[in-house]
Formats: C-alpha cells, structure tokens, sequence
C-alpha cells in the first residue's frame, strides 16, 4: 500500500475477524507507529518517543490505493461515474458534456490531482443511458452506485430526483446536468447535487431584462414555448416574474414536447406565428429550436427568439433553419459564456480541447464548468483527511470558496447554498467556435438582484 493512504474497510474487517477469532476482547485498528530516540548532547540522556504514523486520509467505496487507468503510479483513485442521456431528448449534448468531464479531469491530474495523493477517473464501465427518463434513471443508477465515490453528471432534474432517495442512502454526491432552482436548497437535494452556475429561472430574468434594454423598438409583450416539467417551468417562471417586475404582458405559454412525440411541432408554430410576441422565449432541445424557429420564420415571422442554454448546438446552422439562426432572430441565454469567453477557465479549457482534438461545443463548456463545485469537495475531503463518501457529503455541506476560473462568479461560501445571479445572453456568429458570441454578462438584471430567493421558483 503506498504510503499515505488508507483504506477504513480493511481495518473493520480485520477488526470483525479479530473478534469472530477470539483472543483479546479488544482490537487495535490504529494506524502502525512510529518510534523516535534522540539524545541530550548535554546529559547524554535519550528519549524516545512514539507517533502514529500519518497513514493520509480514510477512504471507501469508488477509490482505491492502484493508479487510475494511465494515472500516475505514484497516486491512488477517485472513481467517478456519470448517468447521461445517450439516446433520449439530450443524446445530442451527451457526448460534449462527458469530453468536457473528461478534459477537465484530465487537466486536474496533470495538475497533481487531488491533494497530491490522488487522481480522478470516469470509468467508462459507470457511464449509463437514462434516455431522459427517470425510472429508467433509478434502474441504472443501481448499476453504479456500489463501484463509484460520486457521479461527474446526473443528467435531468426528474430523473435526478427520482434517484434521491438511493442517492440519500448511499451517501453519493452528484455534479447535475441539470440547473433547476431548488438545487440552491438543501431541503430540496439534501446537500448531495453540486450545481454551477445560475438556474434556470435566474437566467430567465437576467435574458427578459435583457430583452427590454436591448430589443429593437421596444418590448411589451412575450411569450414562451416550453418543455412541460422542471426545465421548461423553472424558465418559465423566470419569464413570469421578470415580465411582471418590468409592466410586460406574457401573452401565450405554450407547452410542447421532444421531437420523438411531436414531429412536426405543428401547434408551437402556429401559436408563435399567430400570436406574434414582441420576444418569444424558447424553453426545450435543439431539435424542437431548429423545428419551431425555422417554421416561424419560413411563416414570414421576423420577432425575434431567446433560448434556455440547452436550445442551442452550433449543429443547427447546418439545418434548414440555418438561413434563420443567421440572419440574427435568435439569441441565447446561458450560466456562463461561450466557447471564445475571455477567462482562464475558458482558456484552459479550449487549450485542452485543441491538444485532445475536442471540438468547441456549448455542450463542451457545461461539461467543464460543472466539475468545479465537486474538484472543491473532492480537495477538501482529501484535506479533512476523510475521502469516505460520508466525508465527500460533509465536506461538501461545510463547503467554502469555490473558485470557477472565471467561468462562473466566485462563490465564497458555497456550503450555505448562494444564489448565483450572473448569466449571459449571445447572438448567433457562424464564424465562432460554438456558433455564439458573448452580448452582454456575465450580469445580474435588476429583476434577478431584487428577487426573494427564500425558495425555488418551482417546486417539484
């Protein structure tokens, strides 16, 4: 076993056997000691004196003291493991989220890894299909749950919920693909989900008082086309709020659903052509974006579009609406900026992405800047001298600063779950790496530095 690492499982077990074997009606698991003696040059007395050697921080299920696979033979393991959606709503952001995960880590271990003792790995064996549904999202987090520290992504608000109660009980801390407001409270996650990042209602507030500062000739009235559920009705009550706080008028709220339940989306159309608000906001995948956007305008319709974070892949100006997305109807809103975002965050990690041969990618970027939060924990664990899952949740808790490189507004005190109230707007630049260029923020609007934050916008 290298030096500076132990494992607390050995020891109870050894204890467990000691006491089935008999012997001595107590077992010593303390750590082997160390015995020094010095001598007075004066007296020529001598001392000796024993410690206990520093054996380095208790660790359990998900790390081990072996190299990770073509980690550094001098460091244990940390064992990650990710539920994505490969074939579902989101199967096209799965595979930039977990590059972004991977270049991230793979940055961190070249680094040192963690507290110099270990490095992390997603194992590919801990990546499972939740096909953005959650009771599929509980059966194979079973698959995982007993082999892995935490998960470097739980993708979908629902089907992340639907796995808590197993999460609860496994002690098992999970960076979100998913920025639902009631993440910021512990009531709602236990303390387990590490967001980055503004939510989902803070981004909408941020992108409608955007919209009234910046849209031309004016805004009065708006409307929103949203995926039913947390996603769609978290934004949506950001929209609400901010329209309320600035005298707008939201003149329509239409759900509708993925492409693979609704083609055509022959009713979200019609409903933006007709109704003609001033901004509609779009709240779904970039398959349903490209849909409505490019049958809205192809209908003669010219106002302009503000998409949530996950409408946008710079794939759609490959679409037939990419003559639409060019000509400046839509915009996007998002936690942080886009790929070319001058921060060293940014920087690190186009840097990375260009020596493993990533493509830039939205995708890309909240693959990275959602492992932030959990590197924290993981380092303060180590620390602490306790990277057992329990000591990985009371770290997290008791959490400080975690530093976001830029990519996200520092938060000093993340334990105490803040707001984060910065979010950006872009504008569609098919010369850009990811299809966008930063417009305006990181900034908070007045709608969002004013809100009562005392719970999340939606409950579930």
């Amino acid at each position: 076993m290298k030096k500076g690492l132990r494992f607390i499982a050995v020891l109870a077990v050894l204890a467990l056997v000691a006491a089935a074997c008999g012997g001595d009606d107590t077992t010593d698991t303390t750590a082997p000691s160390a015995t020094t003696t010095t001598a007075d040059p004066g007296s020529g007395d001598t001392t000796t004196t024993t410690e206990p050697e520093d054996m380095g921080p208790a660790f359990d299920i998900g790390v081990t003291e072996e190299p990770c696979t073509d980690g550094n033979p001098d460091r244990g393991c940390i064992k990650l493991g990710m539920i994505t959606d490969q074939t579902g709503t989101f199967a096209a952001a799965s595979p930039g989220l977990e590059a972004g995960h991977r270049l991230f880590w793979s940055r961190v271990n070249a680094m040192g890894g963690i507290g110099g003792l270990f490095d992390v790995e997603i194992v590919d064996s801990e990546i499972v299909n939740n096909n953005f549904d959650p009771a599929t999202h509980v059966e194979v987090y079973q698959e995982v749950r007993d082999d892995v520290l935490a998960l470097a992504e739980s993708l979908g608000t629902i089907q992340s919920i639907s796995a808590l109660p197993d999460m609860i009980e496994d002690n098992m801390v999970a960076a979100p693909a998913t920025w639902w407001s009631g993440w910021n409270y512990e009531e709602s996650d236990a303390g387990l989900v590490l967001e980055a990042g503004a939510s989902y209602c803070v981004e909408a507030m941020n992108a409608t008082d955007f919209a009234v500062g910046n849209i031309p000739g004016g805004v009065s009235t708006v409307g929103i086309v949203h995926f039913p559920g947390d996603f769609g009705e978290d934004y949506l009550e950001g929209v609400k709020i901010a329209a309320e706080a600035n005298g707008l008028e939201v003149i329509f709220e239409q759900v509708t659903l993925p492409i693979a339940l609704d083609a055509e989306q022959t009713e979200a159309v019609n409903t933006v052509v007709t109704q003609a608000a001033d901004v509609t906001f779009l709240v779904m995948g970039p398959n349903e974006t490209a849909t409505i956007v490019g049958k809205a305008a192809g209908a003669g319709h010219t106002k302009p579009f503000i998409g949530a974070g996950p409408t946008w892949n710079a794939a759609l100006l490959q679409s037939a609406a990419g003559p639409a997305f060019e000509a400046g109807i839509y915009f996007n809103s998002a936690p942080w900026g886009p790929w070319s975002t001058d921060t060293v965050g940014h920087a690190a990690m186009r840097d990375a992405a260009e020596a493993a041969g990533v493509p830039p990618s939205n995708f890309v970027s909240a693959g990275w800047a959602e492992q932030y939060p959990l590197k924290a924990a993981l380092e303060a664990a180590v620390a602490a001298g306790d990277i057992t899952r329990a000591g990985l949740v009371a770290a997290a808790k008791s959490l400080g600063e975690v530093d976001f490189e830029g990519m996200v507004e520092t938060v000093s005190d993340y334990g105490a779950n803040p707001i984060v109230t910065a979010s950006i707007v872009g504008a569609v630049d098919p010369a850009a790496p990811d299809g966008i260029t930063l417009l305006a923020g990181p900034f908070t609007g007045p709608t969002a530095a004013a809100h009562d934050y005392s719970g999340p916008c939606v409950g579930l």
